[in-house]
């Protein structure tokens, strides 16, 4: 039976779920969790997202789990910033200075705009997600828009929460460039692209006409992108909770149905073991690292449907 619009999370799931992140957790969501929810320090996040950093600045070291590269790759360096800026870090933190000067210094000037390509070709030679191959580069970038979009609009946005960081005019200029790369039309399969755009557009630090422009065409076209079905939210599609994470999400209005089966999918999609998991498998590809990156996806998965239940107000209190 498929749950009510107000169905919540059980107690008993819920300490499933905390024993699972607990005791098979990677010690950044454990840490992240005992943050949020239990009043846990800030600093052994932070502590635990140093162990991903590299002597460059950068973060590897599969912080994203479909990379098991060890070198610096913008998709980890920004996975990391996704941290920083969740925990609303100072602009002195060691760990944020050392990230941005490190985004800097990666940033590929093309004829499209100033763009960040994921990952370094190193990374090549270590196990990956098939999506992520590099044994033909023009091919890795096609298939992400040349990077016009995803990574950048997610960056950009983030980075706006500390601009005195960068150059005057540094940011600007790169907000202009993805702003424009949006509006030129999104792929309707960009999961990852629509959701970037979706933070761009919903950051309050970005400017607003920069950023109005873009929550009007997401709004548009949302819609009729979003995962709305159980089949589909149980697939790899753009689930409604990336773009729309809290009630108060300005794109959260125009799916309000596609958000109420994104709920309900995660309060019956939870394993016996109170996990969720990742929807996508690579072990044919690379079946002795694929059993550790899928753990550590358990993981982080783990870590945000909590967090989306949490902030829907779907967890049950006792």
């Amino acid at each position: 039976m498929s749950p009510t619009p107000t169905a919540r999370l059980t107690p008993e799931a819920f300490a499933r779920a905390r024993a699972f992140l607990l005791e098979r957790g990677r010690p950044l969501e454990v840490a992240r969790f005992r943050h949020a929810f239990e009043g846990g320090n800030a600093a052994d996040v932070l502590q635990a997202l140093r162990t991903y950093r590299n002597p460059d600045g950068g973060f590897g070291r599969a912080l994203e789990p479909d990379v098991r590269a060890p070198e610096s790759s913008v998709l980890a360096t920004a996975t990391a910033l996704e941290v920083l800026h969740d925990l609303n870090v100072s602009p002195s933190d060691e760990l944020l200075a050392g990230a941005v000067e490190w985004l800097r210094d990666h940033l590929h000037v093309t004829l499209g705009g100033s763009v960040w390509p994921f990952l370094p070709p190193e990374a090549e030679a270590h196990p990956h997600a098939p999506w992520w191959s590099q044994a033909d580069p023009e091919a890795l970038a096609a298939t992400f828009g040349q990077f016009r979009v995803n990574p950048r609009a997610g960056i950009v946005a983030r980075l706006w929460r500390w601009p005195e960081l960068l150059p005057e005019g540094f940011l600007a200029q790169l907000t202009l460039e993805t702003r424009d790369a949006v509006l030129a039309g999104l792929e309707p399969g960009d999961v990852n692209g629509h959701g970037v755009a979706a933070l761009f557009a919903q950051t309050p630090e970005v400017p607003e006409d920069h950023r109005q422009p873009v929550l009007e065409y997401l709004r548009d076209v949302l819609p009729d992108r979003v995962a709305a079905t159980p089949e589909a939210l149980a697939g790899y599609g753009l689930d409604p909770l990336h773009v729309a994470p809290i009630p108060a999400a300005p794109l959260a209005p125009v799916l309000e149905d596609p958000l109420a089966a994104a709920l309900g999918h995660l309060l019956t999609s939870s394993r016996e073991d109170g996990s969720w998991g990742p929807t996508w498998d690579w072990s044919g590809t690379f079946p002795d690292a694929w059993p550790q990156a899928e753990t550590e996806w358990r993981s982080v998965r783990t870590w945000e449907a909590l967090r989306a239940l949490r902030d829907w107000g779907r967890l049950e209190q006792r």
